[in-house]
């Protein structure tokens, strides 16, 4: 699917769009939205009652019976099922919002129960020991197929974000190719155990300082970063203003990169829905420039050229 006129959409045809399709979505849902919160926090105090009950029982040296055990029971079930009932709540929100935007611009979007190749970007991401996929977006700009997915990792104590795309590109590679900061001696060191392929040195003093390249393919590899094609990828993280948090793989045909964000930086989200949602028209340009990211990319790299350099 292609976008329609691309994703600079102008101002007059997408509030015609919004008020034709978005907004009654977002109507309805706010006729339901009191109500739903009503039981969110009924669900959310009888909860605290019965965390407090426990409290109680246990000052009075009765924690170990059936009554508290209720108690307990109560408490836990009550916070659980409100956290359940406001998420899914707000999920229908997110899927309206996001899925709107998305579907205006030809995109498909999916909230849950997608299907992303997470396995063949770990070369690209940190270390980490669980991991949970959030957004999924895919579709198909000047003739290149993009998919999109936001990533939350932890590890340990450590817990960050990360953007994930995957571009079609027109040259399929006959090796692996990849792309990580460069940070210092012993993320360098780390890098060099755990790629593919041998360290490439390419003839860019200002590409050098700011990345290390692996490939399979050396030969290949030399191919690939012209001197314009590097400087493009510089001037790419500059745009971003992520120096050091750009990854990129060359596989196949697909160029794969990863975005690495705070903890606490998250894409396509719609906000509280605790209060009535007087900015959706807001909210849903707000969606339209996050999903730039999608264009930039493929205007700064040179994607969409018959080259692809």
């Amino acid at each position: 699917m292609t976008a329609p006129g691309g994703i600079n959409a102008r101002e007059q045809d997408f509030d015609s769009y919004y008020a034709r399709e978005i907004e009654p979505a977002l109507v309805g849902l706010e006729a339901q939205r009191k109500t739903r919160m009503w039981l969110v926090a009924g669900l959310g105090a009888l909860g605290v009652a019965g965390f407090g009950a426990v409290a109680l029982l246990a000052q009075m040296g009765r924690s170990d019976g059936p009554i508290a055990l209720a108690a307990f029971a109560v408490g836990f079930c009550g916070l659980l099922g409100a956290g359940l009932a406001y998420l899914g709540f707000a999920k229908r929100y997110k899927q309206v919002l996001n899925g709107g935007v998305c579907a205006y611009l030809g995109f498909e979007y999916a909230l849950g129960k997608f299907d992303f190749p997470l396995d063949r970007f770990e070369p690209l991401l940190p270390f980490y020991q669980s991991a949970k996929l959030e957004d999924r977006i895919n579709g198909r700009v000047g003739g290149v197929d993009f998919e999109l997915c936001e990533g939350r990792f932890s590890k340990r104590e450590s817990k960050w974000r990360a953007l994930m795309l995957a571009y079609s590109f027109n040259k399929p590679f006959d090796g692996e190719t990849v792309v990580v900061a460069d940070t210092d001696w012993i993320g360098n060191a780390l890098e060099r155990f755990r790629q593919n392929g041998e360290r490439v040195r390419l003839q860019d003093s200002r590409f050098e300082d700011r990345f290390e390249v692996f490939s399979t393919n050396p030969i290949e590899a030399g191919q690939l970063f012209t001197p314009r094609f590097m400087e493009r990828i510089v001037e790419l993280t500059e745009h971003l203003n992520n120096r050091r948090g750009v990854s990129m793989s060359f596989v196949g045909n697909r160029l794969l990169i990863t975005i690495r964000l705070g903890s606490a930086a998250r894409r396509f989200e719609i906000g509280n829905v605790f209060r009535e949602v007087r900015d959706g028209k807001e909210r849903a340009y707000n969606l339209l420039a996050e999903l730039e990211l999608v264009t930039d990319i493929i205007d700064g790299l040179g994607l969409a050229d018959a080259r692809g350099t």
